[in-house]
C-alpha cells in the first residue's frame, strides 16, 4: 500500500528512505511550471528544446546532460515544510523563485544540448569553464554592470557556467525587458545579445544531446530522510566554517 505522506508525523517520515516516497513531476503542482518553461522556450525561438526533468536530492543539471534535477521535497507540502523547519529555508518555495531556478537550469542545459561553451566567443564573453568553482566562496562584484541579476547573491558572479545560466534565465523570463532593463550595461547586455544569437542560430536544430543518465534520482536514493538531512546540516556548518575561516 503506497505511503500516504500527508498523514505521517514529521518523526515518522523522517525514517523513510527518499526511494520510497510516492512522488513525480507529473502528479504533482510542479508540473504546471515545467509546462510554463516549456511555452516560454517555444515562445523564445526554442521549439524543440526540451530539457528533461526529473525529482532528484537538489537543483542541478547534471554535466553534459539536458536534464533538470528538482528537490523532491518540492513535490509535495508536507516535505516542503520538512525542510523549512529542518533547515530553515526552501529554496525554490514560491512560485517566482521557482521560475527563476527552472530557467537557470534550463540555461545549463541549453549549454550541454548544443555543446556551447566549447566556442571561442562564449569563453571570450563569459571566461574560462575550467575555471576552479566554489558556489558558496566567491568575491562579488555589487555594481558591476557585467552581469545580469536573477538568483540571489550575485550568482552570475560565482562561475563563467553560473554567468551563462542566469543569463540566459534573464534572456527567457517573459517578465524581464532584458533590451530596456540592461541597455546601459554593456557587459550584461552583450551576453544577452550573445544568447539571442545563440537562439537564432540553434532554434530550428534538435539538441545533439538528448536525455542522458539522471543523477540523484529521487527514486533511486535509499538514504532515510533523516539521513540526508544530517548531512545538509553538516554542508551547511562546513560552509559557515570555510566562511569564517
Amino acid at each position: 500500500m503506497p505511503i500516504s505522506i500527508s498523514r505521517l508525523s514529521y518523526t515518522a517520515l523522517l525514517q523513510k528512505r527518499i526511494c520510497e516516497l510516492p512522488l513525480s513531476v507529473e502528479t504533482s503542482p510542479l508540473q504546471a511550471c515545467v509546462e510554463q518553461l516549456y511555452r516560454e522556450l517555444q515562445r523564445k525561438g526554442l521549439p524543440f528544446f526540451r530539457p528533461q526533468v526529473y525529482l532528484g536530492d537538489e537543483w542541478f543539471s547534471p554535466s553534459g546532460v539536458s536534464a533538470i534535477s528538482i528537490p523532491f521535497y518540492l513535490a509535495h507540502p508536507k516535505l516542503t515544510a520538512l525542510e523549512k523547519r529542518t533547515m530553515g529555508m526552501v529554496e525554490g518555495e514560491t512560485r517566482k523563485e521557482f521560475m527563476r531556478l527552472l530557467r537557470h537550469e534550463a540555461g545549463h542545459c541549453f549549454d550541454h544540448a548544443y555543446s556551447i561553451t566549447k566556442g571561442r566567443e562564449w569563453q571570450a564573453l563569459f571566461g574560462n569553464p575550467n575555471r576552479k568553482y566554489t558556489p558558496s566562496l566567491y568575491v562579488v562584484e555589487a555594481d558591476s554592470t557585467d552581469f545580469v541579476s536573477n538568483l540571489r547573491h550575485y550568482y552570475a558572479q560565482a562561475h563563467p557556467d553560473e554567468d551563462f545560466a542566469e543569463t540566459f534565465a534573464v534572456w527567457l523570463n517573459p517578465a524581464v525587458d532584458w533590451k530596456k532593463t540592461y541597455r546601459r550595461w554593456p557587459g550584461a547586455y552583450a551576453k544577452l545579445q550573445f544568447i539571442e544569437g545563440l537562439v537564432e542560430k540553434f532554434g530550428s536544430t534538435p539538441p545533439l544531446v538528448r536525455g542522458g543518465r539522471k543523477l540523484g534520482e529521487a527514486k533511486r536514493l535509499r538514504s532515510q530522510l533523516s539521513r540526508y538531512y544530517r548531512r545538509k546540516q553538516l554542508e551547511d556548518e562546513r560552509l559557515l566554517q570555510g566562511i569564517a575561516s
